[in-house]
């Protein structure tokens, strides 16, 4: 007599209508390649401001290469990348290092270590520009360029959310909540650019709308 086999779910098809739940946070790398990448380049940045003594004076920070409206728009366009890299203190470059980590850990899961490096250089550039325009102030640091990172996190999860767990959509949830505190914050500091935080949130907020996710495409960038 024939051995009866017992089907499984295993064996059956995915429904295209109704497609399975995906589980987020079991694709994540501990170690997102691009974001560490960037964190040692600041790192290596923040070590010559110490070296040069770029920190001493405000003349100091300019020259070496912050965002300054002034200097922007008199032909040194290229501030708004170099001052995403430059940092005013070792508080200032461990706190956006470790605000990159996380959002490196959620960016490169859901778009790829490719999108998310657009996003943040992208982004960046916005938030500098948005600074250069309405901070009177020099001003320097990478977190125009993760509050894009963020943005597009958000955006992510309410674009995708149905194809989530309830515990991984609480992911996007957390993060708004965490943006907006950053920016009540960031009003109450007077020395913080909430500008270029603006900046940021927005333009990576628009390219998390548009761009597509590698999650949910055959794409070898999804599995990076």
């Amino acid at each position: 007599m024939p051995e009866i086999r017992k089907i499984t779910a295993d064996m059956l098809a995915g429904d295209p209508f109704h497609p399975g739940k995906q589980d987020f946070e079991r694709g994540m790398s501990a170690a997102p390649a691009f974001a560490l990448a960037l964190i040692a380049v600041n790192a290596a940045a923040f070590g010559w401001e110490l070296a040069t003594g770029a920190l001493h004076s405000r003349q100091a920070i300019i020259a070496a290469g912050a965002i300054y409206g002034p200097k922007v728009f008199n032909g040194q366009g290229w501030r708004l990348v170099t001052g995403t890299f430059l940092h005013g203190g070792l508080g200032h470059l461990l706190g956006n290092c470790l605000a990159l980590y996380i959002l490196g850990v959620a960016s490169e899961r859901a778009w790829g270590r490719g999108r998310a490096l657009v996003i943040y250089f992208a982004s960046g550039i916005c938030a500098s520009l948005a600074s250069a325009i309405l901070q009177p102030m020099p001003a320097v640091g990478a977190s125009g360029a993760i509050f894009g990172l963020l943005g597009a996190s958000v955006v992510f999860f309410f674009r995708y959310g149905s194809s989530f767990y309830a515990r991984n959509r609480r992911i996007g949830v957390v993060l708004l909540v965490w943006g907006l505190f950053q920016l009540a914050l960031g009003a109450l500091t007077p020395y913080v650019d909430n500008w270029a935080h603006l900046g940021g949130l927005l333009s990576g907020a628009a390219l998390g709308a548009f761009l597509p996710s590698a999650m949910f495409e055959p794409s070898d960038e999804g599995a990076s």
